[in-house]
């Protein structure tokens, strides 16, 4: 398992790596560009393609601190081309270590819903989906049929405002714009990214949001407290996840799921901070109306 920069999670956990291309949010990958950078190593062999890794099925239970884990940062749980058989593997190693919450994030809801019609759902498993633009926005029917404690949803990259999205059901959201550095390509950055290069001559920033794509977030956060589903907004972007800041309407947003039981036993909320600052807050910031376990 490995620390992460990822602010809405503890640990990173890969007992499987590799993927394919399903939809418009995976076209700039970051899985993908760091493991063909290092294809031929030690690390990632195959690069980007399919490799099981067995040998980590056994991590939860060493890790000792009860922690938020995100499954597969480097593939997707419920990819086709992993076997049911493996995949029950990682299933039963969540239930080995129940102290964790598993953060399970997948494009492929459809696989999942048809996976879990054949056993139960972890208490201990976090069910969640990307959903990043419009065309998209039918995975939460999906998700929906899942009988997860927590159901998320993930807008990152958000690449368009989600008109219709339905949060009944769903219990966090987190939304964050597009970051890496193809956004350094104006083009790029046009069409996909939420910021843009800043004016230093006008005293501006290196990297300012765009203000015809500020409704996107302010959507979002609106929907979910509407829905009584917290909100945790990762970013605005840029080159870096950071590049924009990560305020909406100057206010920092880190909402988790609250009601007893959907986080781990004495979880202190982990907060990515410059060198020299704390990295623990407490208390867990609630949505405005938190939903009741379901």
């Amino acid at each position: 398992m490995n620390e992460t920069q990822i602010n809405w999670t503890d640990v990173t956990w890969n007992p499987v790596s590799g993927c394919s291309k399903v939809s418009a949010g995976c076209k700039y990958c970051y899985a993908e560009n760091l493991a063909e950078n290092k294809r031929g190593t030690l690390a990632f062999p195959r690069g980007f393609e399919l490799t099981i890794r067995p040998h980590k099925l056994d991590e939860p239970r060493r890790l000792k601190r009860p922690s938020l884990v995100f499954v597969n940062s480097m593939s997707d749980l419920f990819w086709e081309e992993i076997p049911d058989d493996y995949r029950d593997r990682v299933i039963d190693a969540m239930r080995a270590a129940p102290q964790h919450r598993y953060q399970v994030l997948t494009k492929r809801p459809e696989n999942a819903r048809r996976y879990f019609e054949r056993r139960s759902v972890p208490e201990c498993m976090w069910m969640g989906t990307t959903i990043e633009h419009a065309l998209t926005v039918g995975r939460a029917d999906i998700l929906r049929d899942i009988d997860a404690k927590v159901r998320f949803i993930s807008a990152e990259p958000l690449i368009g405002q989600l008109d219709g999205i339905n949060l009944s059901g769903i219990h966090w959201l987190i939304g964050g714009g597009e970051s890496g550095c193809h956004l350094a390509n104006a083009d790029i950055c046009q069409r996909r990214g939420m910021v843009r290069r800043g004016d230093r001559r006008a005293g501006e920033p290196g990297w300012v949001v765009r203000k015809d794509r500020e409704g996107w977030a302010r959507h979002l956060r609106d929907a979910c407290a509407g829905a009584g589903t917290a909100f945790w907004w990762k970013q605005w972007g840029g080159v870096r996840p950071e590049s924009g800041g990560r305020l909406v309407d100057g206010v920092t947003h880190d909402g988790m799921p609250s009601f007893p039981g959907a986080m781990p036993p004495g979880h202190q909320v982990r907060v990515i901070a410059p060198k020299g600052a704390d990295k623990l807050r407490l208390p867990l910031h609630a949505a405005p109306r938190t939903m009741a376990a379901e």
